[in-house]
């Protein structure tokens, strides 16, 4: 076993004092002031109550051991946040009859709903779990005013995103105990998904739960980035144990040390020895307190940085584009006189050229010029309103309504600024202490809370929490978290395109099956007894539909071509391998007497052997191979239909031509590769529809949720795989993305096929690389569940797996009229919601079967099965003809 590595401690000071850290390497941006220590009389602390306070890291207090779980930068997409996805803007107020205003009935119905859903949630993953018996639990969404009415619309935003912050405290705490369960799980307790989806009085629809354990409140990895906290390491805390599961998880801590403690057993770790002390003090002064120039917020907004012109500031004229296109400035507002906006110029590149313009002033300006700026800005660090004696200029950028919203910045009289100063707060204001102006702008943070009109206290927004404990939380509705799978994702199974590459039935027989196009007007005779009995019962349409044949009937085909495509068929149906060559030579161009030949005026085949698999190989016979990837296909009857076409010699459109019929194929890359790039599976994002409790009987919401993660799935670069698969995997691939996205499939092996894609030995050792799916991921694209019964998981699926797929008689090597008309008649039952009891050992033909259920209940064609194993014995050993492929 390796040895444990111990994190490196960093230590910083901030005004003075010492912080350490084992897993951050900087300090909050904000360091709240220390607080009071935990009284054990009182059994209380100085935890604020309040969310705007706790957006932020705070210390660690012994009754909020879920203030450090808050996600600094919550994701309010999905199924289950999306209602709370709106800004100062989009927010929709409504007026009320008395003349107040409040929050629209629409959303304010769907907050009330989530928020009674979060608690029910963190009440039934809190049965059992350790809590400290103090401990407080996060003020309801409820409690901030947006159920109620407001003196004027301004302030009923306020209250509005005041009271969504507050669905971050609730949040949280779901968080804290999911983690708790993660990190200390018990043998004999269920997975705080069973736990939710099976509670006896109010089961939580699988769909809606998998939905949250997508978002930021069971997402614990560092992709989610959390609050964290500070820790006064003069003191002990009741749930120490929990800062290791917190270490464990990457939530960010800081130990503080004040002077005089040398150091708490507990925070050992944290403790930093003399030399880091000294090394930490050396740093200076300017080094810690390095801001931009311009503002002083530069470190949180990332355009200050993008280059720009550095132009005349006060400047109106468009700026000079001399390596860029000539912009129509019809489209643009006329700046505003000395606004120091330029024409066409947006909030980013105006920030970003007053950076660039101010760094210069800064290398040229003499000392005093340094001492006047540095004190502006020292002045407005508290973001205070400017008085009116004051010099500070105020502009507000201003959206224009006749110019698609495009922000003015509009200087602000005196008289104005008290007005609209308080719509703002710090991360919507940027003092430049060059020019000694403040803007105002909502747009570098939409979703950030106004400081100002505080006409309504927080008394009156939020009552004070009662001292009796609050009273357990009713069950929601069960039919609530089914509404918002089908309000976000839409209550419908999305469409699909009628495959447009499909076949009629004569080329199908020439090209895949090697039926001569020469063959004769009148039947041959078959000498092959049980072949002459098949013939005698064998009728038309079933016999079409053997080769996956379902086009409506044109006449085209005479009698006597019937007789002799019926006695073809009838010899692939009966025959054993080594009774096909009794077949007519002038029915079959594979028979005993071959008509076909290895050589192709356009292209050359040869096998190869990789991995101990065979692989036929196709290139161009002369012209140059105009792509970097090596055609190969593993199926012997595709290679011999490449020979049976004349498709030409250019091996982009042969590989289109297989992929729009569904026929799967590899684009090898030789490469040589240092071992070390390859990386296990195990490091991918995994996609998965999990393990269920019996008894599991999803519903149509859990079908939606399904077919969204596959889209999900189909956008990552490596899943190009899903195309080249062929069969069933697919055409599941093109339900999700579309014919258009075909071509681009043929770009090359995507960037992360290196490190997790396929990896085939040739012979030679040569290596070659190309995307390709795992068991696991080809599992998921088919809908695979886990029931979890006593005895052993039982493997369900909303479509049939390979394994399945293979047996059901409606493969044929190629995407046939019967497997489109298949695949699209189950996306019918599941869009309309038809329940077909087809047979006995089927519960639902449109829900998740096991592959046995999928065999017994779908058994189309058996005879096809046998055609396929004929055409592929012979296929093989005629390509046994073709040269062995040598890599040059």
């Amino acid at each position: 076993m390796a040895p444990m590595v111990t994190p490196k401690l960093r230590v910083f000071t901030h005004e003075g004092r010492i912080f350490t850290s084992l897993n951050v390497s900087f300090l909050p941006a904000t360091i709240p002031p220390i607080p009071r220590p935990w009284n054990p009389a009182l059994e209380s602390d100085s935890s604020p109550n309040n969310i705007k306070d706790a957006l932020t890291t705070q210390w660690a207090y012994e009754t909020r051991p879920w203030f450090p779980l808050i996600a600094t930068s919550p994701d309010f997409s999905g199924a289950v946040f999306a209602c709370l996805n709106h800004s100062l803007y989009s927010l929709p107020i409504e007026s009320t009859p008395d003349g107040c205003y409040m929050l629209h009935g629409d959303v304010r119905r769907e907050w009330e709903s989530l928020e009674q859903k979060l608690l029910w949630c963190s009440q039934q993953l809190a049965v059992n779990m350790h809590f400290p018996w103090y401990g407080q639990a996060p003020r309801p969404p409820k409690d901030y005013g947006y159920l109620r009415s407001h003196a004027d619309a301004r302030l009923a935003k306020k209250v509005a995103l005041r009271s969504r912050d507050a669905f971050l405290g609730i949040s949280a705490l779901c968080t804290y105990f999911i983690m708790a369960r993660r990190y200390r799980p018990h043998n004999d307790s269920a997975s705080w998904t069973s736990l939710l989806t099976n509670d006896p009085r109010c089961p939580i629809l699988s769909a809606w739960v998998m939905e949250l354990s997508r978002t930021f409140v069971s997402d614990l990895t560092d992709a989610v980035p959390r609050n964290g906290m500070i820790i006064n390491g003069a003191y002990s805390l009741a749930w120490d144990t929990d800062v290791i599961m917190f270490e464990h998880y990457k939530v960010p801590i800081w130990v503080h040390w004040p002077p005089g403690v040398s150091g708490n057993r507990i925070w050992k770790l944290y403790c930093p020895s003399a030399d880091d002390l000294a090394r930490a003090t050396s740093a200076t002064s300017s080094e810690l307190q390095n801001n931009d120039a311009w503002g002083i917020q530069s470190d949180s907004h990332s355009w200050l940085a993008q280059p720009n012109d550095i132009c005349d500031p006060e400047s109106s004229q468009p700026a000079p584009l001399s390596t860029q296109p000539q912009q129509d400035f019809s489209r643009f507002p006329l700046p505003h006189k000395n606004s120091a906006q330029r024409h066409g110029e947006d909030w980013q590149a105006f920030f970003a050229r007053k950076a660039l313009q101010n760094a210069k002033k800064e290398e040229k300006e003499t000392p005093s010029e340094r001492q006047a700026h540095l004190s502006r800005q020292h002045s407005a660090e508290n973001h205070s309103l400017p008085g009116k004696s004051s010099r500070i200029w105020v502009f507000e950028w201003q959206p224009q309504d006749d110019y698609n919203d495009f922000m003015l910045r509009t200087h602000i009289t005196k008289a104005r600024v008290e007005e609209v100063w308080g719509d703002y707060n710090k991360f919507t204001r940027v003092f430049d202490s060059f020019s000694n102006q403040w803007d105002l702008c909502l747009t570098l943070d939409p979703t950030s809370i106004p400081d100002g009109d505080d006409r309504e206290d927080d008394d009156d927004i939020m009552p004070p929490l009662p001292v009796a404990s609050p009273s357990e939380v009713p069950p929601p509705p069960p039919s609530s978290f089914a509404n918002d799978i089908y309000t976000y994702f839409g209550s419908g199974v999305s469409l699909s395109s009628r495959h447009t590459h499909i076949e009629g039935f004569v080329p199908v027989l020439h090209y895949y099956f090697g039926y001569r196009s020469t063959a004769p007007t009148s039947a041959p005779t078959i000498s092959f007894l049980p072949a002459n009995k098949w013939i005698k019962t064998a009728k038309w349409d079933q016999l079409r539909k053997l080769l996956g044949d379902l086009l409506a009937e044109t006449g085209s085909i005479t009698e006597p071509q019937r007789q002799c495509i019926t006695k073809f068929i009838a010899c692939f149906v009966n025959m054993k391998e080594s009774d096909l060559n009794t077949i007519p030579p002038d029915l079959w161009d594979l028979g005993p007497l071959l008509s076909l030949q290895i050589s192709h005026p356009y292209i050359r085949i040869s096998r190869v052997q990789l991995s101990q698999c065979r692989y036929y190989i196709i290139k161009p016979r002369e012209s140059p191979n105009l792509v970097f990837w090596t055609l190969a296909v593993l199926n012997p009857v595709t290679a011999v239909m490449c020979l049976h076409r004349d498709w030409g010699s250019d091996m982009r459109q042969i590989a289109l031509a297989l992929l729009q019929r569904g026929i799967g194929f590899r684009t090898l890359q030789n490469m040589s590769v240092a071992p070390h790039y390859r990386h296990p599976l195990s490091e991918l994002h995994t996609y998965t529809l999990g393990h269920r409790r019996p008894p599991f009987n999803p519903l149509y919401a859990d079908y939606i949720i399904y077919e969204q993660l596959c889209h999900e799935f189909m956008n990552r670069p490596r899943a190009r795989a899903a195309f080249l698969h062929g069969g069933l995997v697919w055409c599941l691939a093109l339900h999700s993305l579309g014919f258009n996205h075909l071509p681009s499939v043929l770009d090359g092996i995507s960037t992360e096929d290196v490190p997790f894609g396929e990896l085939l030995i040739g012979d030679g050792n040569q290596t070659y690389y190309d995307d390709g799916l795992s068991e696991e991921e080809i599992d998921f694209m088919c809908g695979m569940y886990y029931i979890d019964h006593r005895d052993g998981p039982e493997i369900v699926s909303w479509w049939p797996r390979p394994n399945a797929w293979n047996a059901l008689g409606l493969n044929v090597g190629f995407w046939s009229a019967r497997c489109e008309d298949w695949f699209q008649g189950r996306l019918g039952n599941l869009r309309e919601g038809v329940s077909r009891m087809r047979h006995s050992l089927t519960k639902d033909a449109n829900g998740p079967m096991t592959s046995t259920q999928w065999k017994r209940s779908l058994k189309f064609q058996p005879a096809t099965n046998k055609i396929m194993r004929n055409v592929s014995a012979a296929s093989y050993d005629f390509m046994t003809r073709a040269s062995t492929w040598t890599q040059t």
